[in-house]
């Protein structure tokens, strides 16, 4: 019960919550630059009925250009707040907010990346926050709001991986992701890689994806083989951005999550590390 809820040292779930959040303001930038055809009546948008026939939703009220203008401050600005923890309960409503309104004002363009928004915003709006010590200075909170999260990205992984296993093809051809990049969502890099590499270090590759997601839980609970996790999602994950078109912002919310697996030491041993090196090139200071 300790592990699982009791009140520690959350500094890694503070990273991770600025770090998140960062790359949504990453990922609602790339949105917002098309902004007329996503939120409002000049673009293509399926009707509410036409969503309930195919099992979703009614769409959200589209907005006029205020409306766009309010939604973007209101991302903004709770957005900046929750990484300079400000305010945080208030941030983290405004940001479950938002991202509930982009997941039902066009369904079609949310996809998961969005669904993870609104998941993770929510867990984190209902779970405890955390307070600083006066005494150590550390953030001291319940770490049920951690946990979930870290389960959060093993069961994506697991689930991924056993929908390709036992659902998809990737047990029964060697060459599935050699002609998944082929497809729609291929890069320039993608297209070079197809001529430039082996057939077989694509078989490799989808060997690697595959076994990594499905022991994925196993390599990051263990903390010895959480450097193999590391080492195998960040590479997992950059090529899927390298690869695949627009992709690189899931990869980035992705590794996000990471953050949650180094430990509050690790993290005060990398802030210390960074203030060290800032004083050292401080200009203006004698040697």
């Amino acid at each position: 019960m300790e592990f699982l809820v009791g009140q520690q040292d959350v500094l890694p779930l503070r990273v991770f919550e600025a770090a998140f959040t960062a790359s949504f303001l990453l990922w609602m930038g790339q949105c917002f630059r098309t902004w007329e055809e996503w939120l409002t009546e000049a673009g293509f948008h399926l009707t509410s009925e036409e969503l309930v026939s195919m099992g979703y939703p009614e769409a959200f009220p589209l907005l006029n250009g205020y409306g766009v203008i309010g939604l973007a401050v209101l991302i903004t600005v709770s957005g900046l707040l929750l990484i300079f923890n400000k305010w945080r309960r208030a941030a983290l409503l405004g940001l479950f907010a938002s991202a509930v309104y982009v997941q039902g004002g066009d369904m079609m363009s949310a996809f998961t990346l969005n669904k993870l928004y609104v998941a993770v915003y929510g867990i984190l709006l209902i779970t405890p926050g955390y307070r600083r010590d006066p005494e150590t200075g550390r953030l001291i909170g319940s770490v049920v709001g951690m946990r979930v999260i870290q389960a959060t990205l093993l069961l994506q992984y697991l689930a991924a991986g056993t929908g390709k296993a036992f659902k998809g093809d990737w047990l029964k051809y060697s060459d599935v992701l050699y002609t998944h990049v082929q497809g729609g969502y291929r890069t320039e890099f993608a297209a070079l890689s197809l001529r430039t590499f082996p057939v077989w270090s694509w078989t490799v590759m989808q060997w690697t994806a595959l076994l990594f997601e499905l022991e994925a839980p196993l390599l990051f609970c263990v903390r010895r083989l959480r450097i193999v996790a590391f080492i195998i999602g960040m590479g997992f994950h950059l090529v899927i951005a390298l690869m695949m078109k627009d992709l690189i912002f899931f990869s980035v919310q992705m590794w996000t999550f990471y953050a949650l697996f180094v430990t509050a030491e690790q993290w005060r041993w990398v802030g210390r590390k960074l203030r060290a090196e800032k004083e050292e090139h401080q200009p203006g200071q004698l040697p």
